[in-house]
């Protein structure tokens, strides 16, 4: 029994987690928080603008793979006996 609650608490954090990241990444490349970083500045001739959107992309990305192996083991795990009814 106690097996099971720390599982269903593990996949709850892994569920807020995955949202969190959503809406982090939602907030990051809205356009109030977008426009810091449209400066006319380059680094290495590339627009600081787009250095910024690629970064939080990629930020996602990993983010994303980084929580994928928790998320597929809740899907991948068998439903207990009393919910196969």
């Amino acid at each position: 029994m106690d097996d099971r609650v720390g599982q269903n608490r593990r996949n709850r954090k892994t569920r807020d987690r995955s949202l969190i990241l959503l809406f982090v990444g939602i907030a990051l490349l809205m356009p109030p928080l977008a426009a810091i970083a449209q400066i006319d500045a380059k680094l290495g001739g590339v627009p600081v603008t787009l250095i910024y959107l690629f970064a939080v992309w990629a930020a996602l990305i990993a983010g994303a793979r980084l929580l994928a192996p928790s998320l597929r083991s809740e899907d991948d795990a068998p439903d207990p006996p009393d919910a196969r009814k």
